[in-house]
């Protein structure tokens, strides 16, 4: 990872995703796009929207859910398990786990008893 830093409308996106506001947040980390084109950030960027896409569309009860936290998480695989303090084996281990259950018939019960979430861990 470079050492450029993401945008501001980063961490709002963050702030959103743990809120469980999935659209909200893909919406926010969508803004950030135009600012970190060229590098690594837009490919980080990029599976995280498709991850909050993906809770959206389980939160909301629609289709391509699981299609949609499996090509997020297959994007995370190509960054170390941290990076700049986020958690990223984490949400790609859960993403990867939801989209598994939503292909065996479930999952939605378990977003609502326990939310994704993305966790900051010390650098």
């Amino acid at each position: 990872m470079s050492a450029a830093a993401f945008p501001p409308g980063f961490a709002e996106g963050v702030r959103l995703f743990n809120a469980g506001e999935y659209f909200e947040a893909h919406e926010a980390w969508e803004e950030c796009l135009d600012e970190v084109e060229e590098d690594e950030r837009w490919d980080l960027l990029v599976a995280l929207i498709q991850v909050a896409v993906g809770y959206h569309k389980l939160a909301s009860g629609n289709v391509g859910a699981s299609r949609m936290l499996s090509l997020g998480a297959e994007k995370l695989c190509a960054f170390p398990d941290v990076v700049r303090g986020v958690d990223v084996a984490a949400l790609r281990q859960r993403a990867e786990a939801d989209a598994a259950a939503i292909d065996a018939g479930g999952a939605a019960e378990h977003l609502l008893a326990r939310p994704p979430a993305i966790s900051a861990v010390a650098c």
